[in-house]
């Protein structure tokens, strides 16, 4: 079991993708996010991940950085199902906000020949907080993460009711959304900036984005045993590892985690 990670950066970055990844079990892929644009299908192509093994998407809200990416990813898939090269259909999550989204933009943008395909072939599916499905044979739970910007959800993956993997999206963590972290074994969040940038800069008031000493003594509270830090600004990513890294573990003593474009996290075997 694996995440990939195909994007860490925020919204405007461009010496890096935007934040995206899959969760990965052997040949199958569940993608989360698909950043801005068609720079989604190097990601795919370098990380080794063929489309047609993506059998369900989730998109976190509308954002661009989020969202668009996932257009070109339903062209491929048109015209792969309208050739039937495929015939399993992908499944696409979302809120009511994102669905409706990908619904009009789909109507103008994706060739007319394509459009008998959707919500058949290519499926797009609303979810409220609280909804489980399978993917990769897990239990995914969505969830709203009460976002101040715009309706935002992530999900937990559950086993036993135990949460072993918690995206929590971009925004900073809710009161409400910190029960979902409690004793999570991997949690993947937002963590924009770190040290001195990050008390100089103030993301959280400015943008309600998480810097790193937030994320992790969040983590530390709630005794999260992993965690992943991305959706960061693209100043310095020479040095961003070591220095969110260092950053974090003044307050948590976790596993930490700060990705770079195109790397692979193993995960616990049981996850």
């Amino acid at each position: 079991m694996r995440l990939n990670i195909l994007g860490t950066g925020h919204g405007t970055a461009t010496e890096c993708y935007n934040t995206c990844f899959t969760i990965s079990n052997g040949v199958e892929h569940f993608l989360v996010d698909a950043g801005g644009g068609n720079g989604i299908l190097k990601q795919l192509k370098s990380s080794k991940i063929e489309i047609e093994n993506i059998k369900n998407i989730f998109v976190s809200h509308i954002h661009m950085d989020h969202l668009l990416g996932v257009l070109w990813i339903i062209r491929i898939f048109a015209r792969k199902f309208y050739k039937k090269e495929l015939i399993e259909p992908v499944k696409i999550y979302g809120n009511d906000e994102v669905i409706s989204a990908l619904n009009k933009i789909c109507e103008i943008v994706i060739p007319k020949d394509f459009l008998f395909l959707l919500n058949d072939k290519i499926k797009f599916i609303e979810v409220k907080t609280n909804d489980r499905v399978k993917i990769l044979d897990f239990d995914v739970e969505f969830i709203d993460l009460s976002a101040k910007k715009v309706k935002q959800f992530g999900f937990v993956i559950k086993k036993d009711d135990v949460n072993l993997f918690t995206f929590i999206g971009d925004e900073v963590c809710s009161a409400n959304t910190e029960k979902y972290l409690n004793n999570t074994k991997w949690l993947f969040a937002d963590a924009y900036m770190a040290g001195e940038e990050a008390e100089r800069h103030n993301p959280i008031e400015r943008h309600h984005h998480s810097t790193v000493k937030y994320v992790a003594e969040m983590s530390e509270r709630l005794n999260v045993e992993n965690l992943v830090l991305s959706h960061t600004i693209d100043n310095d990513l020479k040095n961003r590892k070591e220095k969110f890294t260092n950053d974090a573990k003044k307050y948590f003593k976790g596993n930490i985690f700060v990705p770079d474009d195109l790397e692979i996290i193993e995960i616990e075997e049981e996850l």
